[in-house]
């Protein structure tokens, strides 16, 4: 039987996000780039240990036995070779207390399912430089499904947090990074390196990683990322970093997504392109105040489309969301709910959207959202708040599908938005235009005649006009009202 219900109903799509949930998201939380799910658990199915001295400390982060690592204070991890200790799969290291501080750098060599997170990751101002390896995190030699959340990590004298050489679905998120005035080796202050050399080729197909919620700060000169090969979602990030080179490069083969970030008095918002590079986020999705050396012309690509859900914060908030949230210390501000009970009805030239008034106390209203693909690529359609809990949207063309969410907007002491309402799907166009060729015909008889008399809510939905679950004489006289003469 012929299925019509799209051309007035509604398809809805669970909403998956919330931001205050400890489980990885993005690239890590998936298996392949079909979005097929992957838990990214860490140590949990080992036991929670607390290391005092850096012995020990090494004695877990280096066993074949899963652990879930609390850091407490602070553990030196400088004598060990490169300054650094290679961590073994099945690990969660997270910071407790006051200021839980790795002093040198955690190498991921090879290894998968890792968790690092609320730990502050630095080496002295004056010490390393002429180590090329000594770079805060290192991601590498194929290692995957890794999560690095809630850090802080900064003069590291190569690379604050590097990812090559086959890694695979890698998230970093809600992690500051920066550098202290009086480091040594001022001309190496590059955050974030993903993929080391134009060679290495075998990076191709590789590299699945975002970007999220982070915040490029003080003294960081460019690699905000910079991408080879990979494809690399960055959105809802903050640069702060002036006096900079470049923040995000698009080396070779790369393909990047930068959605909705938030650049802030820096130079090369997004840099000029390499061979084979792909960039889609223009001037329009991200907030560029008082920046410089902006390419107009760059950002007009398509790329990929990430395989998992995501909620983006519209740009000009992130600012706020991430300096609160971002860091070892950093605190996720409260969001307000969800709106609820979205749904929609067309006509030829409009979709009129509706949806549960939202109770936050600090409600301020809401931002709707659409795009022709479902799950992503969402650009707000409203210039001001929507105050009301409806919308109707009509800068619409007949025949095409949109899909819409709307969220609710609070003001406090900064703007926030919740998570998306879930998704719904709404086609405009006439009612009995089944075939979509503008003109209710003929062409459009043996898809209603299939449904004639059918009782079933599932079948006849958004064919049934008055929600009996039945296309009786009320659906064929609005038929019979819309018939194009011949």
């Amino acid at each position: 039987m012929k299925r019509v219900f799209l051309l007035i109903g509604v398809v809805v799509i669970i909403n998956c996000c919330a931001f205050r949930v400890f489980a990885a998201d993005g690239w890590a939380s998936v298996s392949d780039t079909n979005g097929t799910p992957y838990n990214v658990t860490g140590g949990a199915a080992g036991a929670t240990v607390t290391p005092t001295t850096v012995a020990q400390f090494y004695t877990y982060a280096t066993s074949s036995t899963p652990y879930v690592i609390q850091v407490s204070g602070t553990i030196d991890v400088s004598a060990y070779s490169n300054h650094r200790i290679n961590v073994k799969s099945n690990k969660t290291i997270i910071g407790i207390g006051t200021a839980p501080t790795i002093y040198g750098g955690l190498n991921i060599s090879g290894t998968s399912n890792i968790i690092i997170s609320r730990l502050n990751i630095n080496f002295d101002a004056n010490e390393g430089s002429d180590d090329p390896d000594t770079d805060g995190i290192t991601i590498q030699s194929g290692a995957h499904h890794i999560w690095i959340n809630h850090c802080s990590i900064y003069n590291s004298p190569d690379g604050l947090l590097d990812i090559g050489s086959g890694s695979d679905y890698v998230t970093v998120s809600w992690c500051k990074f920066y550098y202290e005035t009086g480091i040594y080796n001022t001309s190496h202050h590059f955050a974030n390196l993903i993929g080391s050399s134009d060679s290495d080729t075998g990076d191709r197909g590789k590299l699945h990683i975002t970007f999220h919620h982070n915040w490029w700060s003080d003294l960081c000169v460019g690699r905000m990322p910079r991408v080879r090969f990979g494809q690399v979602h960055i959105y809802n990030n903050y640069y702060s970093c002036a006096d900079n080179d470049y923040c995000i490069h698009p080396g070779v083969e790369a393909q990047l997504f930068v959605e909705n970030n938030y650049f802030f008095y820096v130079d090369e918002p997004i840099d000029e392109k390499e061979t084979g590079a792909l960039v889609e986020g223009t001037i329009y999705t991200n907030t560029m105040s008082h920046c410089t050396n902006v390419h107009q012309d760059i950002g007009y690509d398509t790329v990929f489309t990430p395989p998992y859900y995501y909620c983006l914060v519209y740009a000009p908030y992130v600012k706020n969301i991430v300096i609160n949230g971002a860091g070892a210390d950093g605190i996720e501000p409260a969001q307000p709910a969800a709106p609820t009970g979205l749904t929609a009805t067309t006509n030829a030239t409009s979709v009129s959207l509706d949806w549960d008034d939202n109770t936050d106390s600090n409600l301020s209203g809401y931002n709707v959202y659409r795009s022709t693909t479902p799950g992503s690529r969402y650009v707000k359609k409203n210039s001001t708040t929507v105050t009301s809990s409806n919308y109707t949207d009509s800068t619409v063309v007949y025949g095409t599908t949109y899909y819409y969410i709307v969220t609710a907007i609070t003001y406090n002491s900064y703007t926030n938005e919740s998570t998306y309402s879930d998704e719904i799907s709404a086609i405009p166009l006439t009612y009995g235009d089944f075939v979509i060729n503008q003109a209710v015909d003929t062409n459009d008889l043996g898809y209603f005649i299939d449904l004639w008399l059918i009782s079933d809510c599932n079948d006849t939905e958004g064919v049934d006009i008055d929600d009996d679950c039945l296309v009786n004489f009320i659906e064929f006289a609005a038929m019979a009202e819309n018939w194009t003469e011949q």
